[in-house]
């Protein structure tokens, strides 16, 4: 079953297979449903963005794998700030600066729509930025009783840029207190600048986050309260936060975005130029150069694919052999360019068959002669730390030889994130903060400056209100702790109205 509203009537079932690869009809399956309750599903792709382009597509599927008709169904598409709606296979409305809604009516179990969105790319979107859209269906409603052991807590985390900081709030929007205190991290581009709690929030309250909008890119991940009946995971990065000039890219898709939950789905897209026609992506991307994840983590693998010979072509296949870390039972198969038909054989093979695609060739139609497919699978949950996850596509279009991908990888691990004490705008920038923790003060000496200019230190607390500042002449200075109480800070090195660096640093209780 799709989820835990159904059950079958019957567990077993006796099928004899006489070849290899052969495939045997099962006939009627009997399932009851558990509840009555309309369980929306929704998902969101596009194969590429391309900046001053106005024809780019992004595809929605939606299904209701619930045991009751949904009414009045509809879809808030959320476009990214760059992005800007020119038309739609359905109709629809707009609601708000950059959000669609898409009414559907009422949709029947086990019914299944699609539709796509063209957008244009704005011209002022820097090249490689990241653009994120989100897709969210309604009646969006829990079918399932939450587990008794839930406090009725629910944390919801949520950004804005302002001036010359960012703000995260990390919100409790459930109906009780949080029954325990929570840790939250705060990344730097890939560094972990601190680790903080968050302490006993109680209903309707929040906790703020800020730093400087200096360019980075920043990203929050906070725990979720215990047995919370939601699936979704509090992380979020935000990108391009700056007032001018350059900034950060490439960091967003190393790590997880979005939400777990089956009626929302966030993409994350970097703009390109051109790009490899035929070729494989694993969202996240991972840490690193290694691609390091955590266990658990759900892999969006988006295969796209051309037709740059020279004819039409009638019928593609796309096959894919899992990796043996993977779990074929968590396949979910996502948004596509065509209509598919898809199935799993052999030794975890992932066969979607693009059948009469009639995907014209790139000399006749260049445009039309792209396709793609998305689904995502999580690892089996006895896989190793360390474990090494490759996964390779093969493209078949007609009767010619397969085109093979690029390979993915991933390996499975815990605590990768790097933490520094010490972020600079450039690597030939070095400071020392002696000592670190301190008690009494402590000494800065950076090396590396080619401007004279006076020196700018704001020390901020962890809810980002700025504790001191300091003007230096030189680059060799003393902080004091004064009325700095005891714990972690973090720090800003300007000149000129520009950062030159950032970091941490601790505040020693006296013995």
């Amino acid at each position: 079953p799709p989820n835990g509203l159904w059950i079958f009537c019957n567990n077993d079932y006796q099928v004899t297979i006489p070849t290899a690869d052969q495939v045997v009809p099962l006939g009627t399956t009997l399932v009851k449903a558990q509840v009555l309750c309309p369980a929306m599903t929704v998902t969101i792709g596009t194969p590429q963005l391309r900046r001053c382009f106005n024809n780019n597509y992004y595809y929605v599927n939606y299904c209701n794998q619930g045991t009751a008709a949904a009414s009045n169904a509809y879809v808030l598409v959320e476009l990214d700030d760059f992005l800007s709606a020119v038309s739609a296979t359905i109709p629809y409305t707009t609601v708000g600066t950059h959000t669609l809604r898409f009414d559907l009516g009422d949709v029947p179990v086990g019914a299944c729509g699609s539709f796509s969105i063209e957008v244009g790319v704005n011209c002022n979107a820097a090249l490689g930025q990241t653009h994120c859209t989100e897709a969210h269906i309604y009646p969006d409603s829990l079918c399932t009783q939450p587990s008794a052991l839930w406090s009725g807590a629910l944390l919801d985390l949520h950004a804005h840029c302002a001036g010359d900081s960012l703000h995260f709030v990390i919100k409790n929007i459930g109906a009780a207190n949080l029954s325990e205190s929570l840790d939250y991290i705060v990344i730097e581009d890939h560094v972990m600048l601190m680790m903080a709690n968050i302490g006993f929030l109680a209903s309707g309250d929040s906790v703020t986050v800020s730093v400087p909008a200096n360019g980075s890119t920043w990203r929050v991940e906070s725990q979720q309260a215990a047995y919370a009946p939601m699936l979704h995971q509090l992380g979020l990065s935000v990108e391009g936060c700056i007032n001018g000039g350059s900034f950060s890219s490439g960091y967003v898709n190393q790590y997880q975005n979005g939400s777990d939950d089956p009626w929302v789905d966030t993409d994350c897209t970097t703009n390109t130029g051109s790009y490899d026609p035929n070729d494989k992506q694993g969202i996240p991307l991972g840490y690193g150069p290694q691609h390091f994840i955590r266990p658990g983590t759900e892999i969006e693998y988006m295969i796209r694919f051309q037709n740059t010979g020279t004819d039409t072509a009638f019928n593609i296949v796309v096959l894919d052999t899992l990796s043996a870390a993977l779990d074929p039972r968590t396949i979910q198969v996502g948004p596509s360019s065509h209509p598919y038909r898809w199935d799993v054989f052999g030794p975890g093979v992932l066969r979607f068959k693009f059948e009469n695609i009639q995907l014209p060739d790139s000399n006749k139609n260049e445009a039309a002669s792209h396709g793609f497919v998305k689904f995502s699978i999580k690892p089996k949950a006895d896989a190793p730390l360390g474990t090494v996850i490759r996964n390779t596509g093969a493209i078949y279009f007609d009767f010619n030889a397969p085109v093979i991908t690029n390979t993915t990888d991933h390996i499975l691990a815990e605590n990768f994130i790097v933490t520094a004490s010490w972020q600079p705008i450039s690597p030939l920038l070095q400071l020392s903060i002696a000592p670190n923790p301190f008690d009494v003060e402590t000494r800065f000496e950076i090396k590396g400056l080619t401007n004279p200019a006076p020196l700018e230190l704001r020390v901020y607390d962890l809810q980002g209100r700025v504790m001191r500042t300091m003007y230096v002449e030189g680059p060799v200075f003393t902080l004091k702790k004064q009325d700095l109480k005891a714990g972690t800070y973090l720090f800003r090195l300007g000149q000129e109205g520009k950062m030159v660096g950032s970091g941490k640093l601790v505040v020693a209780a006296k013995p």
